[in-house]
């Protein structure tokens, strides 16, 4: 017998796996809703004029799309790494301190 499948709860899209589908498909809805507007033609006129008005900013911009998007997420497995060498400076700085306190001679006070 197999197992029954989880039920969803409406909102949750659950692990979407390599890719985001739901993202994709409304990139998609609305590339077509942008040609279905007519908004291309108008569009590349404006792209044009900017690239004429100012070429090095464009071509700025043009880079940066073309490496493409930064991750804004932190996935599990780097927060744990980061984490844990966070904890490894912390620890060597606490053991240092620890040591010099515990060598340290005691202060007398002179004022008898």
């Amino acid at each position: 017998m197999k197992p029954e499948k989880p039920t969803r709860t409406p909102g949750d899209e659950g692990n979407q796996g390599e890719g985001d589908r739901i993202s994709a498909r409304r990139y998609d809805r609305h590339v077509r809703e942008f040609v279905a507007r007519g908004k291309v033609e108008q569009a590349a006129k404006d792209a044009g004029a900017y690239v004429e008005r100012l070429p090095d900013d464009a071509e700025r911009a043009e880079r940066r799309a073309r490496r493409g998007p930064h991750p804004t997420k932190v996935t599990i497995e780097e927060l744990v790494a980061k984490g844990r060498t966070v904890i490894e400076r912390v620890r060597s700085i606490a053991h240092r301190i620890t040591g010099r306190l515990v060598h340290r001679p005691a202060h007398r006070s002179e004022h008898r």
